[in-house]
């Protein structure tokens, strides 16, 4: 299959980050040392948190928020069942039982659908701000289950004039190769305003600490800090550009018989981290962009209640079944964004894909 001309995603990357991991490697110091330290503190200071843990990605550090919290065999835990599978895999790791929750139209978790499905086997809830639209934060912290705000997608997003991951019992972020920002490749951080909980988050990512309790080899390197922190230096940069790409994308396909992404609370502020349309036919659309040269993709490979075999998660189906993603990311140019729009317009006007 021919390489796509423009792609779905791609790492924003540049002199200042390979200065940085250069830096490092000429230091010698590549295991977890001062980088980190200070990665940590920077990331915790633009959320107002009292500190963080760096992972090796953001599966390690959501498993790792959990054991914290003290989640284990016998609980449940509610997710939004349209999510990626890293969520069901971090949860099913401790023991505890993945209960997904419907959505609403934004692909946020449905309050009102969270709040019956508690029982007193739910020990937390993890939130996940969909595509980097902030979810309604407010409302389900008045669940009475620890909410553990997972920003991998929404790190700069804002809800009612505070940064999201702000707001829960425990954060977590990733910094794999195409997120928000990237620590190289691979990544992750807990973060909390609670230290007794972030000190019992760094026995359990350090592998060779003393004592009987379960650990793992979860820390993160110098080497993939130093690129962090650079990243995380560029994110007005980052969020400037991405609301710049998805308002040309709003602008352009307004009236076009696309359902366009727009915030489901008030006081959202997105970073889009993704730019998701809604058609009839979104498969046929997919195939139209792919055949010329541009690679979208499904925003959500498959929803969680799919994958455990259940059913009854209609708003969820709905958008699997008619959700597109369009490239969006930092680099991207203003004519590729403009060539994009213009080929689903033309989908549109010769019906391939819309209906």
């Amino acid at each position: 299959m021919r390489e796509p001309r423009i792609r779905h995603s791609r790492p924003t990357l540049g002199p200042l980050e390979q200065a940085a991991a250069s830096r490092v490697l000429a230091s010698s110091q590549l295991a977890a040392d001062e980088e980190v330290r200070s990665f940590e503190a920077e990331v915790a200071g633009l959320l107002g948190l009292a500190g963080g843990v760096a992972t090796s990605s953001g599966t390690a550090a959501l498993h790792a928020a959990l054991l914290a919290l003290g989640v284990g065999p016998g609980d449940e835990v509610l997710v939004p069942t349209y999510v990626c599978s890293a969520v069901l895999y971090a949860v099913q790791a401790t023991g505890a039982r993945a209960v997904p929750v419907d959505v609403l139209a934004d692909g946020n978790v449905d309050p009102d659908l969270a709040r019956r499905a508690v029982t007193r086997r739910t020990r937390a809830l993890v939130v996940t701000h969909a595509f980097g639209i902030p979810a309604d934060v407010d409302t389900l912290l008045g669940l009475g289950v620890p909410l553990v705000e997972d920003v991998a997608q929404a790190l700069g997003a804002r809800y009612r004039g505070r940064p999201a991951g702000s707001f829960g019992h425990v954060t977590v972020c990733s910094f794999y190769a195409t997120k928000v920002i990237t620590s190289g490749g691979e990544g992750g951080m807990v973060l909390a305003q609670d230290r007794s909980l972030l000190a019992r988050v760094r026995r359990l990512c350090t592998s060779d600490a003393r004592g009987r309790e379960r650990r793992f080899n979860y820390r993160m390197t110098d080497l993939q800090a130093a690129v962090g922190r650079v990243q995380l230096g560029r994110l007005d940069e980052f969020v400037s550009r991405r609301r710049a790409l998805a308002a040309t994308y709003t602008r352009t396909l307004d009236g076009w018989g696309l359902e366009l992404p727009r915030p489901g609370s008030p006081g959202a502020e997105p970073v889009w981290y993704r730019y998701v349309v809604r058609c009839q036919e979104a498969a046929r659309l997919l195939r139209h962009l792919r055949r010329n040269g541009v690679e979208a993709k499904r925003p959500v490979k498959q929803p969680l209640h799919r994958t455990l075999g259940l059913s009854g998660f209609p708003e969820a189906d709905r958008l699997h079944a008619t959700s597109l993603s369009l490239p969006i990311y930092p680099c991207l140019s203003e004519q590729e964004v403009n060539e994009v729009a213009r080929l689903v317009r033309a989908a549109v006007e010769v019906r391939v894909g819309v209906g």
